[in-house]
């Protein structure tokens, strides 16, 4: 197995899990990103190439230094950045920057990884994909059964949301042309685990009155040395079919089973929550567990047991 691999994105902030996890793992890594990682607290023993995405010339020479046989895509704007009435811009950017490097970036690193023999792209997706973000028809999000999964419709409406569904598409398109190996990961919304103190887990989710299913947030969540694990598991697994797509979180924040928050936060889909069982959410991982023997280590839930075993074991 060629243990070499490239990260795009390198500079950033998932980059740094992914790339301390596969070094661990006994990975040669190179990182591919617009922009110099910090120095120090980059690791010293990889390749850094510097390109733009967006260059298909740049994305060549990043998978021709790196001899890489898999290649793991993180890099990507995560908001829209298209300029919508009454909606204030996160950054002063193009407003079609969003849409040219998740979509047109993914295609030039597709092409790179043709061109180069790349055997295995897996590429960070996002349950936004759904629907979930902004609602610019300022319509409900329609929930079509629970829990979701791989299988439920995209009815994305943002230039995000559209942005990651459209390179879901060109990685899949990849596979049938060429035979890659490609895998989407749906990523729930990070925690960090140096913010941990900025984070809710253990919640009870409030009752309200709400129309449709939920927007922005499931309260799910996915921690990044999970994410690591993951995509590693990804790049190696041999059981996998030659396009997947799979949602990827730790664990949900609240407390109650999903469906009681489902009756108390999101009563309009009680009728559709009958088969919830157990604290999940209203995402399943299921597929991801099944089939990529996916065994997430940073849930609360865990963290908390584990405390309480120490304390018993002091007290005792």
């Amino acid at each position: 197995m060629n243990k070499k691999v490239l990260v795009t994105g390198g500079a950033g902030r998932l980059a740094r899990y992914m790339i301390d996890y596969l070094i661990e793992q006994d990975y040669q890594v190179t990182a591919f990103d617009r922009v110099a990682p910090d120095a120090s607290r980059f690791p010293r023993n990889i390749l850094f190439v510097k390109g733009d995405l967006t260059t298909l010339a740049d994305c060549m020479r990043a998978v021709q230094l790196s001899e890489a046989e898999s290649i793991i895509h993180l890099a990507a704007l995560p908001y829209d950045t298209t300029l919508h009435p009454g909606k204030p811009r996160i950054q002063n950017l193009p407003e079609d920057e969003c849409m040219k490097v998740n979509t047109m970036g993914t295609y030039y690193l597709m092409e790179a990884s043709r061109r180069f023999g790349v055997k295995t792209v897996a590429m960070a997706s996002s349950y936004y994909t759904l629907g979930l973000g902004q609602r610019l028809s300022g319509t409900p999000f329609q929930v079509d059964y629970l829990p979701i999964d791989e299988e439920h419709p995209n009815r994305p409406e943002d230039a995000y949301a559209l942005s990651k569904v459209l390179g879901e598409e060109i990685l899949q398109a990849y596979t049938r042309a060429y035979g890659i190996r490609t895998v989407a990961f749906r990523l729930q919304g990070l925690d960090w685990p140096d913010q941990s103190d900025h984070y809710k887990y253990g919640i009870s989710v409030p009752a309200r009155e709400h129309a449709g299913g939920p927007v922005v947030t499931t309260h799910q969540y996915l921690d990044p040395r999970d994410a690591a694990q993951a995509f590693t598991l990804a790049i190696e697994s041999n059981e996998l079919d030659p396009f997947e797509v799979f949602y990827l979180l730790t664990d949900s924040r609240h407390v109650e089973d999903t469906k009681e928050v489902v009756a108390k936060h999101w009563p309009d889909l009680i009728d559709k929550a009958a088969g919830l069982a157990g604290t999940e959410g209203l995402i399943t991982q299921k597929k991801l567990l099944g089939k990529l023997n996916y065994k997430p280590q940073y849930s609360w839930r865990q963290q908390q047991a584990n405390h309480e075993v120490i304390d018993r074991g002091v007290m005792g």
